[in-house]
């Protein structure tokens, strides 16, 4: 394994698909790539020397052996290209599709550059987005572990004190048995909270049913639903208008805007519009009656498509809904604490509950 790449469309076993996910290169490293191809390409370097240089200064190990085999490919006179094909894992095929039509176009640097640029935004976005689902996520690993400690160690020696024939509270008898079931079976537990997040990415990948499930789901949960379709309203914007740029025909930018977009219903929608276009409907047409795209998109699209510049709309747009999503990110942000104070506090009133309840009910017998 560390002699070769494994890499692209070749077969992986699940070890070498581990070891690619924790060893290759990350989307900042992808970031660096085409910001410093760009750079030196306005600086009138040729392809080859420009990744020659950028493979000198590279540091992760993976990332230089690749640099080293696109350098070679170049030497056979192989398009940039067309030699990134070989690592579709990690330079996307929307990427190649840009660059190729770059190569074609003349216009390299401008487009590496655009790419960077976009890159960074997305690792911004992501960085945004991790860093407000992390608060909860410590939160309710806390309050769990906590809610297991008590449930296990402290419960049972408090309902000690209880008499045998007093009549608890049904909330405290709930606790009792979780308690007890805890106590029997915490390896079962154990072993089936470990196990969610695999058998999640393991259903979501393989079984359509359940995909097609959870991303409906998360287009109609509270709280969450505005912040993915605003994702995918900039996303469709700014991906439509660095294809239309790069100029790409609609059909292949709508093709590789599927495979980038991995909700299946937006996937499903921009596929269906692909269909649309290739019977020459306009895709506002196409559009029409749409509940995932914003019915104001796609009006300013019918109408700058008639005008003939659809581009420059559609970086405005996308513009505008970075600047939503941002906005929706801190609000979701500000959002999850008192959430997340609601469970807390719920979860406590229970235990309290659960304990001063029947103790309540010990004291009134005995002053009787």
């Amino acid at each position: 394994m560390s002699e070769t790449i494994v890499w692209g469309k070749q077969q992986k076993t699940a070890f070498e698909e581990l070891y690619l996910k924790i060893h290759a290169p990350k989307l900042e490293n992808k970031v660096v790539f085409f910001r410093l191809l760009a750079v030196t390409q306005k600086a009138w370097l040729g392809i080859r020397e420009s990744l020659q240089s950028i493979e000198k200064a590279e540091t992760h190990p993976w990332l230089k052996k690749i640099l080293k085999d696109i350098i070679d490919q170049i030497n056979e006179w192989v398009w940039l290209s067309t030699a990134l094909e070989k690592y579709n894992d990690f330079f996307l095929p929307s990427e190649i599709e840009l660059i190729r039509s770059a190569e074609q176009m003349w216009n390299l640097p401008e487009t590496l550059d655009s790419m960077a640029i976009e890159l960074e935004k997305f690792e911004l976005i992501k960085k945004k987005l991790k860093s407000a689902m992390m608060y909860p996520i410590v939160v309710i690993f806390v309050a769990v572990v906590a809610i297991i400690i008590l449930l296990v160690k402290v419960i049972p020696t408090i309902i000690k004190i209880f008499p045998p024939d007093l009549e608890l509270p049904e909330v405290t008898q709930i606790v009792i048995n979780v308690s007890n079931f805890l106590q029997n079976n915490w390896m079962i537990v154990l072993t089936i909270v470990v196990s969610i997040p695999f058998i999640y990415s393991l259903l979501y990948k393989n079984i359509l049913q359940f995909k097609i499930f959870i991303d409906q789901f998360l287009l109609k949960a509270p709280v969450v639903w505005k912040l993915i379709q605003t994702f995918y309203w900039y996303r469709f914007s700014k991906l439509l208008w660095d294809f239309y740029n790069a100029g790409l025909s609609p059909l292949v930018a709508f093709d590789q805007i599927a495979n980038i977009f991995q909700n299946y219903h937006y996937r499903k929608k921009i596929l269906d519009v692909k269909k649309d276009l290739e019977i020459w409907l306009d895709m506002t047409e196409s559009f029409e009656w749409s509940r995932l795209f914003n019915p104001i998109l796609i009006q300013i699209i019918w109408i700058w498509e008639k005008a003939g510049n659809i581009w420059e709309v559609l970086e405005k747009m996308a513009i505008f809904y970075r600047t939503e999503l941002d906005t929706k990110i801190e609000w979701l942000t500000k959002m999850i604490e008192p959430l997340l104070m609601v469970f807390v506090a719920w979860i406590i009133w229970v235990i309290v509950a659960s304990i001063f309840l029947p103790m309540a009910d010990l004291i009134w017998s005995l002053s009787k």
